[in-house]
């Protein structure tokens, strides 16, 4: 006979329901703590991949708005075409509009 099943022998129907419990206590632990592992494991993925879109979308973004206030110092400077007020105006809403989003980002 093994050593502790000798032990097995020795104890209650109580001690043994107690132990039955406590694993399966412990078994249903370990089950949502891999569930919550697998659960995060999805959430960073899907975080890497709204980081990567938005750091894609931010130089963009500056690419876009060095252009446009490369075109709006040329036109202070007399280089270019000329814009008439409006287009001068809706430029300058454009930049304005661009320099936001850039800052919602940083």
């Amino acid at each position: 006979m093994e050593p502790h099943a000798a032990e097995l022998n020795t104890l209650t129907q109580g001690e043994l329901k107690s132990m039955e419990v406590a694993f399966n206590a412990m078994w249903e632990s370990a089950r949502r703590a891999a569930e919550a592992i697998t659960r995060m494991r999805e959430e960073k993925h899907s975080l890497t991949a709204t980081v990567e879109r938005l750091e894609k979308e931010l130089e963009h973004l500056r690419r876009e708005t060095a252009q446009l206030k490369r075109q709006v110092a040329e036109q202070e400077h007399g280089h270019g075409v000329a814009l008439a007020g409006d287009d001068r105006d809706a430029l300058a809403l454009r930049i304005k509009e661009l320099i936001a989003r850039l800052d919602a980002y940083l």
